[in-house]
């Protein structure tokens, strides 16, 4: 089985990753940020193979520099950690949920500058492509493909941008790759639930519009905003500034873009309507905060029509926000991050396995169609696991409760597949197998916003095949 991992990369040195015999468990390696060399796999950056990876490790052993052969190095250890958690070997007392699964790699190349400059990304913020995760997708279904063996594909990454409706085109992408025979996709629910980045309302109550009030704590390049209607509702806004200057109600119209500037506040707000986004159908107002003046910024959304007018807005995730902006009363829940509403995808949010309570930071629920995510709950808060220079730590968030599940997974496929007891298993299966078979403690009603159908129990995932 293989599981593959995009993300920043892995440390393909450690013994966590190499076999009984010393060789590694990795397959192959796509690193996006080194020169491109010819391939049939890739367009750009670099496939490193097993047998190079092998090279390299024996280099290393034998205190020659192991970078001359294989170039990528995960600086972050994100990635690392990762796969410690999910594919780890026995290693100085440590164990991954699959040990002996084998690893295929992407390591992501940065944002362009250009795209991070829009977005007013933090400069020292780790922020991908989604085009480049959409590639690294892609690839290794190929690869998995070319080894003939089942796939289970983790992305430990998410974006503060999207409907939560599985309309995005990451999710479409995804959950398109889970119809292929024998594979997998597990993402993490986000780490957003007190981060205040969420807010929801109806703009068709009395009054005739809903107030948001952004709090900008902090000057900075600035942040984004997206303002999605549930329904085919029209909505439009009007925006007021910290020091009391009004931007009237902006017409909705269609394709619509329009930039304002606040002279005593020297800030800058750039307003686009797209009436009909084209994947999810619905109406999105995009809005651009530059520099944005400290204090108090309110909005306020109108509906244009008899619907219901309900709407959930988002702005920038914190990890990636250049200025500290919050909206003041925030909604805890539907605070997903994207793609983790997709419909056929594995969604795994966190609880805390020290002390069997929640994880507050964890990413709620549901979809804003109302559907149930995340599906599962996972070990995610101080989780002990491998680290950089050879050692261990311990870190927290939903992408390492995410890995618990890929490992899972691939142990699924490898008692079905792999040891001939079931020629094919969906996606969809082994959603549901890991559904049943979790665990349900307290006095508390399943599924709810938290933790889905439940906590993550591997064993009583394959008694349910006793039962079925």
């Amino acid at each position: 089985v293989i599981i593959g991992f995009i993300d920043t990369g892995i440390d393909y040195l450690r013994n966590n990753f190499k076999d009984s015999s010393g060789n590694t468990r990795i397959l192959a390696i796509w690193d996006q940020t080194v020169e491109y060399e010819a391939s049939s796999l890739v367009s750009y950056g670099r496939v490193y193979e097993a047998d190079a990876i092998n090279t390299a490790i024996r280099a290393y052993e034998a205190g020659e520099d192991p970078y001359s052969h294989v170039k990528s190095q995960d600086i972050n250890g994100h990635g690392t950690f990762m796969a410690g958690i999910a594919a780890s070997s026995y290693t100085d007392g440590y164990i991954g949920v699959a040990p002996e699964a084998s690893i295929v790699c992407v390591k992501l190349k940065n944002a362009k500058k250009y795209l991070r400059d829009y977005f007013y990304i933090r400069d020292d913020a780790v922020c991908f492509e989604e085009t480049d995760i959409m590639l690294a997708a892609r690839f290794l279904k190929d690869y998995a493909g070319l080894k003939k063996m089942p796939l289970v594909i983790y992305m430990g990454l998410g974006s503060g941008l999207g409907s939560r409706t599985g309309g995005s085109p990451l999710s479409n992408v995804l959950d398109s790759l889970t119809m292929h025979v024998n594979t997998c996709v597990v993402v993490p629910a986000g780490n957003e639930a007190v981060k205040r980045t969420h807010f929801s309302g109806y703009a068709s109550v009395v009054p005739e519009y809903k107030e948001m009030e952004i709090n900008v704590e902090r000057r900075g390049k600035g942040f984004v905003l997206e303002i999605w209607a549930k329904s085919l509702d029209v909505l439009s806004v009007s925006i007021i500034s910290p020091t009391g200057e009004i931007i009237p109600r902006i017409p909705a119209r269609i394709g619509s873009s329009t930039q304002y500037s606040f002279l005593l506040e020297n800030s800058r707000i750039y307003v686009d309507y797209q009436i009909t986004e084209t994947v999810a159908g619905q109406e999105v107002i995009f809005m651009r905060f530059e520099r944005p003046a400290e204090g108090l910024w309110k909005i306020d959304v109108y509906s244009l029509t008899n619907l219901p007018g309900y709407f959930n807005a988002w702005i920038t995730l914190k990890e990636l926000m250049d200025c500290d902006a919050y909206f003041l009363n925030s909604d805890a829940d539907v605070t997903l991050v994207e793609p983790a509403s997709g419909l056929r995808l594995i969604t795994v949010g966190a609880y805390n396995h020290n002390t069997n309570g929640s994880d507050v930071n964890s990413s709620r629920g549901y979809t804003a169609d109302n559907r149930v995510k995340p599906d599962i709950a996972a070990p995610g808060v101080n989780v002990y696991g491998v680290g950089g220079v050879r050692g261990y730590t311990v870190r927290s968030g939903t992408s390492i409760a995410a890995a618990h599940v890929a490992g899972a997974a691939a142990l699924f496929f490898s008692w079905g597949v792999t040891n001939n007891n079931r020629s094919v298993i969906s996606d969809s299966e082994i959603k549901s197998y890991i559904i049943r078979g979790a665990d349900r403690p307290g006095d508390i009603a399943y599924p709810n916003v938290e933790y889905g159908y439940g906590r993550l129990n591997i064993a009583g995932a394959f008694d349910q095949m006793r039962i079925s």
